[in-house]
């Protein structure tokens, strides 16, 4: 009889000890901490969402950084962010790390009109007011201009097609005056504004894009301007690109990349491009070429020799005060070419916001030995 038992007994054992090694191999996490834990991850930061295919999947949400840089809490938002260049940071209340973060050479100001909660970037030495940045060193009025002296004969300025009378006359009728004189020379030349001036020669219109094209190509130049006709120009004693600059009529090769400047097709929405600057700085007796660069971010745009730093453009076409233009994308997060600050000749950068832009109207003229001053009508095709 005990022979019997012992058999038997061994056998139940062996069956309790396979069923909690079956029950064991077949348990299946039921929360996502199990499931990392069981993978040898963290537990802590996981939630169950839907995957691109709507099937559930453990996700964690909870991304840690490392500030590569400074600290700091945005004195508007109080929010954490971090500034990689700390030159860059205007300390509101440094003990509790309340700071506004600017651009490069730029600073930020309280605004002088609107209150101290109130502020914004502008270039060094400049400060904000009512939304625009003035300088800090205020501009002297001009000097009043002399009187001419008065001759009771023979007045220094006698009426004439360009003087007419007043309503004193010394010389009364021995001067009458005499009918307008139509001024010689050629027609006064339009600023590209159709149907608002006469054509002329010197008048260039802005290339017009229609479906997929955006009127411009690989390998033509452009003269870029804005919707008032002001163009997009360059300092004399910097290398800022900005609206109405020192230098203008500049003309920009568009190239298909900073190694393929060749003439080609049309380019189309989506197709990147760089814009090659064909004049080069004003003091360089080469007139060596550049390009745009890739500021970002409120960076202002500036000429440069480093191909590796050329911005990379798209566009879309679109129109501006009544005229054919282009609104450019670029930057790391394809945001749109805009005013960079509130200047009345502001420079450029692209910003986060693709529908927040300024459009660029492109009028084309010759690339290479163009005359002066430039026309549509040299040596284009």
């Amino acid at each position: 009889m005990q022979l019997f038992l012992i058999p038997a007994l061994a056998l139940s054992q062996a069956f309790v000890v396979l069923s909690q090694h079956a029950e064991a191999a077949f348990h299946v996490p039921s929360t996502c901490e199990e499931r990392a834990k069981q993978a040898g991850l963290p537990t802590d930061g996981w939630e169950i969402v839907p995957d691109s295919n709507g099937q559930m999947v453990c996700r964690q949400t909870a991304v840690r950084e490392l500030c590569y840089g400074v600290e700091y809490i945005d004195a508007d938002t109080h929010e954490k962010k971090c500034a990689q260049d700390a030159s860059g940071l205007t300390w509101i209340d440094k003990t509790a790390q309340l700071a506004k973060w600017c651009a490069k050479d730029h600073v930020w100001t309280y605004d002088n009109g609107s209150g101290a909660r109130n502020g914004g970037c502008c270039p060094v030495g400049f400060h904000m007011d009512r939304g625009t940045c003035i300088s800090d060193t205020p501009e002297l009025p001009n000097p009043p201009t002399p009187a001419c002296p008065y001759h009771p004969v023979y007045p220094p300025n006698p009426p004439g097609p360009f003087n007419p009378p007043g309503p004193f006359d010394p010389l009364g009728p021995f001067n009458p005056p005499t009918p307008p004189i139509p001024f010689p020379g050629p027609q006064a030349c339009g600023n590209g504004h159709g149907g608002v001036e006469p054509s002329c020669t010197c008048t260039n219109y802005p290339v017009c894009g229609r479906g997929k094209y955006l009127g411009i190509k690989y390998g033509h130049c452009y003269i870029l301007s804005f919707s008032d006709g002001e163009q997009l120009g360059i300092d004399r004693d910097h290398t800022d690109y900005k609206k109405n600059g020192f230098f203008v009529d500049i003309p920009f090769k568009v190239c298909n990349s900073t190694t393929d400047c060749s003439r080609g097709k049309e380019v189309e929405m989506g197709q990147s491009f760089s814009l090659q600057d064909q004049h080069g700085l004003y003091k360089d007796t080469q007139s060596t070429k550049g390009w745009i660069n890739d500021a970002s971010g409120g960076n202002h745009m500036e000429f440069t020799t480093d191909a590796s730093h050329a911005g990379k453009f798209t566009g879309i076409p679109t129109c501006t005060s009544g005229e054919c233009a282009i609104q450019l994308y670029g930057g790391p997060s394809g945001g749109a070419l805009a005013y960079a600050c509130p200047m009345p000749q502001p420079g450029l950068t692209f910003y986060g916001n693709p529908k927040v832009g300024q459009k660029l109207r492109f009028s084309e003229v010759s690339c290479d030995e163009y005359e002066v001053p430039l026309t549509s009508g040299i040596n284009l095709q």
